[in-house]
């Protein structure tokens, strides 16, 4: 080693600090634009789905898909069709309520109007329980024939009082002060010889035939010439002059043809009241 020392210097190395940026991904993007509907942003396999093109809003979907997740575990009633058998229809009544049997139906039938009839109902419960019918709905039937029944009894009530008073008022006008004594006669020879069913028949016109004024004229003038002298007697030959009046009635009630039963012949009314005079005879 020579003399000669060979120093060797250190020279100080600067230190230099490097500052370490957070990792940052860039992402490239093509297409900053917006989707102009929400079924842009879901694959077209889905979008052209005709269960998702129905949708035009996607709160819709929202809501379709929640109502049919609630659907989930309840009970379904399949729909029949033409080719459906009489038991898959029978357990679909069921499902919707119609009762196990006719008699177990709970139907409100009173009306102070028109009573229905016990039969009636019965037979009306065993078609709707054949039909399938629950309760509520037999009853809402049910209910709708009887307030027809109803206003269709009221109209006739209705009906009846008017034809009454018109008639009243056209006797009263050609009778004046008989009225009373006359109309009087008139109702005791009716009730004496005529059925009450067939005094309240309705005419064409809808007016009671024990209504009709010419009826009840007819019904007077048979009492008038009960009164007469020629009708009283105690010896029938003397009141009937040898007559067989029940020959006499029968040959005219046995026509069927002729105008004691055909309404619209020109002497049909003439005719029912020779018959009551005849009978009146007797």
């Amino acid at each position: 080693m020579s003399e000669e020392q060979t120093t060797q210097v250190t020279e100080p190395v600067a230190e230099t600090t490097q500052t370490t940026e957070p990792f940052a991904p860039t992402i490239a993007t093509t297409d900053n634009s917006t989707p102009a509907t929400w079924k842009d942003s879901i694959s077209q396999e889905f979008r052209e789905d005709p269960n998702i093109s129905k949708f035009t809003e996607i709160d819709s979907l929202a809501k379709s898909y929640i109502n049919a997740t609630r659907m989930i575990g309840q009970d379904k009633v399949a729909v029949p069709n033409e080719n459906s058998t009489d038991d898959q229809w029978n357990e679909v009544y069921e499902k919707l309520g119609r009762p196990e049997s006719a008699d177990k139906y709970k139907l409100d039938v009173q009306s102070e109007i028109v009573p229905l009839d016990e039969g009636a109902v019965k037979s009306f419960a065993e078609n709707a329980h054949k039909l399938g019918l629950n309760n509520k709905q037999a009853q809402g039937i049910l209910e709708y024939y009887k307030n027809s029944m109803e206003g269709s009894e009221q109209q006739s009530r209705i009906d009846t009082e008017t034809a009454q008073a018109n008639a009243e008022q056209e006797l009263r006008k050609e009778w004046g002060r008989s009225f009373d004594e006359n109309l009087k006669k008139a109702g005791s020879v009716a009730k004496a010889n005529m059925d009450p069913e067939i005094l309240d028949m309705q005419l064409k016109d809808g007016t009671r035939l024990g209504d009709h004024p010419a009826v009840i004229k007819g019904f007077a003038n048979i009492a008038n010439l009960m009164s007469e002298d020629k009708m009283i007697g105690t010896d029938e030959d003397s009141a009937t002059g040898g007559r067989n009046l029940d020959e006499e009635i029968s040959k005219i009630v046995n026509d069927r043809d002729g105008p004691y039963w055909n309404k619209g012949h020109p002497d049909h009314d003439k005719i029912v009241q020779q018959v009551f005079t005849l009978r009146s005879m007797k």
